[in-house]
């Protein structure tokens, strides 16, 4: 591993601050030193909570840690949520932080891509492998349940749950405004700070859809979540709660 990671003097990190970036940015740290710096992208497609998750393992870690300021709506495949939504934004998302890498003289670009991710359908994919970004994961030949097990042997959280883009969240050919991934996010976050990890709320119209992992749903009823969250809802403007049981 060691080896692998000296083939560079100068990274670029695009951290996310989730599982598998959160290993690059240990194993980085610990091979390239001050030669290591971590990108975290924000905006209003971003879950609420994540950039200070981000900020907090960088500084716990000791690497140099750089904020980019990125809206997608300002793209029109973003902003009418099209299929090529996730390409267009990954590509000028790149194009910007391209830019942060050549000012840095970072060599390369690295992303938490994993083996896992290769099996989904995952359009920005393709935009990051024609900018050139390096996918070490991957190419040390590590899927999920792998990075899990290093990243508690590091001391890392090896729990957090995987989060996406709020857009997600929305069905294709909706257009998509910075106040409704607002609400979307902090409909989600009300959740997750009570203990929720893996929330989506998939918005329908008015309505909204609940989706929890299935050993959530006793605890989301019996300790008494339903209605006050169904509340919450009512006041970010959304009608029925729906529960994707």
């Amino acid at each position: 591993m060691v080896e692998y990671f000296r083939r560079w003097r100068r990274v670029l990190l695009l951290f996310s601050g989730g599982l598998d970036s959160g290993l690059l940015l240990a194993w980085g740290r610990e091979v390239l030193g001050q030669g290591l710096t971590a990108l975290t992208v924000t905006g209003p497609h971003i879950v609420p909570g994540e950039t200070h998750a981000a900020w907090d393992l960088a500084r716990r870690l000791g690497v140099r840690h750089l904020l980019m300021q990125f809206d997608p709506l300002s793209l029109p495949d973003f902003a009418s949520n099209r299929v090529t939504r996730c390409y267009a934004c990954k590509k000028a998302m790149l194009a910007q932080a391209g830019r942060v890498a050549a000012r840095i003289q970072a060599e390369v670009m690295w992303d938490g891509t994993n083996l896992d991710d290769l099996k989904d359908y995952r359009p920005g994919l393709k935009a990051a492998f024609e900018a050139g970004v390096v996918s070490p994961l991957v190419e040390l030949g590590l899927g999920k349940k792998e990075i899990r097990q290093l990243s508690r042997k590091l001391g890392l959280p090896a729990h957090k749950a995987p989060q996406s883009c709020l857009a997600t969240r929305f069905p294709y050919d909706t257009l998509l405004t910075r106040e409704d991934l607002a609400r979307v996010g902090r409909g989600e976050a009300w959740l997750r700070h009570r203990g929720f990890g893996h929330v989506r709320l998939r918005v329908r119209g008015e309505e909204v859809y609940l989706e929890l992992p299935a050993e959530d749903w006793p605890r989301f009823f019996n300790q008494g979540f339903h209605r006050p969250f169904a509340r919450v809802l009512r006041g970010l403007g959304f009608g029925n709660l729906n529960l994707a049981l």
